[in-house]
């Protein structure tokens, strides 16, 4: 049996006390000391976010008085604003309405079309007014809000290679909306609906031009909010007495005459909201 020997000279022993002296700091570093270190920039990462949002909420509780204020200006202005419109109404309601005013001006209702939406009215104001712009703003305001809250799925995460990258940095936050406040975190207007709704409405009337004139003319100077969209004069003929009499039961043909009276077609929008 032959034995071999092995005799390690002092730079041998030096290089491999040197190699394990590597190893251990190298395993330290990176298993020790490194995670410390991510974990540290990850800390000083949400420290830096919570002191902007300190500084939000800060800047927020500095402005509630002004905040209160603007709120009962807004409820306020809500209230008179909500007197231009009419009360919440069914189709029975509003041909009740528009029939009686066609009567009070001895017009004959010829058709009505009648359709109210369950959804709010999405009109906006006159494309040119200040209004259009403030509304354009808000609508802008509130899309940027939500990109920005928009929490990061899987699906975004997804790799070139198809895997699905886990990001554990990321912590997903929930807003959860208390139903039983409004915005202003108001309890006294709970169940209230402010939005408006705008019943489309097509009518065609029949009579002399000038009660037809005059039925326009109170649509347009209402004090209720009424949009007149479109409207078109036309012809139509009817058959009775001559001399505008009542038909006593004359058979004789020619007790009748056929008489050509103005129509007016006209489309309107009645604007309407909850007042309770």
């Amino acid at each position: 049996m032959i034995r071999l020997k092995t005799n390690l000279t002092n730079k041998d022993k030096k290089l491999l006390l040197f190699m394990f002296l590597f190893v251990i700091i190298v395993g330290v570093g990176y298993w020790g000391v490194y995670p410390q270190i991510r974990e540290f920039i990850k800390l000083d990462s949400k420290i830096d976010e919570q002191e902007v949002l300190q500084s939000v909420n800060e800047q927020k509780l500095a402005n509630i008085s002004f905040v209160e204020t603007q709120c009962g200006e807004y409820e306020t202005s809500m209230a008179e604003n909500k007197e231009k419109f009419f009360d919440r109404m069914s189709e029975a309601d509003v041909d009740l309405l528009l029939t009686g005013k066609a009567i009070k001006h001895k017009l004959e209702s010829l058709s009505l079309n009648i359709m109210i939406p369950d959804t709010p009215s999405a009109r906006k104001a006159y494309r040119y007014s200040e209004l259009y712009n403030r509304q354009t703003e808000i609508e802008a305001g509130y899309q940027e809000e939500a990109s920005s809250n928009k929490i990061i799925s899987d699906d975004d995460l997804l790799e070139v290679s198809g895997k699905k990258k886990k990001n554990k940095d990321t912590q997903e936050s929930e807003i959860v909306l208390d139903e039983t406040v409004d915005i202003w975190g108001n309890t006294d207007t709970i169940g209230t609906n402010n939005d408006i709704y705008a019943a489309r409405v097509t009518m065609v009337l029949g009579g002399d031009r000038k009660n037809l004139e005059a039925f326009l003319e109170e649509i347009m100077n209402s004090d209720k909010e009424i949009l007149i969209t479109s409207f078109a004069w036309s012809k139509y003929r009817i058959q009775r007495l001559k001399g505008g009499g009542e038909d006593d039961g004359a058979i004789d043909a020619t007790d009748y005459e056929i008489v050509e009276l103005d129509a007016l077609t006209v489309t309107m929008e009645l604007y309407m909201c909850d007042k309770d």
